[in-house]
């Protein structure tokens, strides 16, 4: 397995572990864990970052600068599908949609566990 899939799939992995214990705390009805939101937070940001700086070697249509990872790590949010764009067009936009949704997992199944049980 190269280096981008490892980074996608443990950015997969922690995302769904992380909305996992956020489901089953809310469905309990207790506070979510400091520990693994954290975790997600923290960890989620640095592999999406350490992602974009190995899938750039691939795909040289963006300049790369010296400080580069550093630059991606700070300027994440809009950097992000101004990337994705110039690499792959409109499946980029499908891709940030996808990164999105990863990032929004927690509250995604928080939400749903709110539909079926409360209304």
């Amino acid at each position: 397995m190269n280096r981008k899939k490892w980074l996608i799939v443990s950015l997969i992995s922690i995302s769904t572990i992380s909305a996992l214990f956020e489901a089953l705390f809310y469905q309990r009805g207790l506070p979510s864990t400091p520990a693994t939101a954290t975790l997600a937070g923290v960890l989620s940001p640095f592999l999406l970052v350490l992602w974009i700086d190995a899938d750039d070697k691939d795909h040289r249509q963006v300049r790369r600068p010296f400080d580069y990872g550093f630059l991606v790590l700070i300027f994440l949010v809009p950097y992000l599908p101004y990337y994705l764009w110039r690499t792959r067009g409109a499946a980029g936009l499908l891709m940030c949609a996808g990164f999105l949704g990863l990032f929004l997992m927690g509250f995604l199944v928080q939400l749903l566990i709110y539909c079926f049980y409360y209304l």
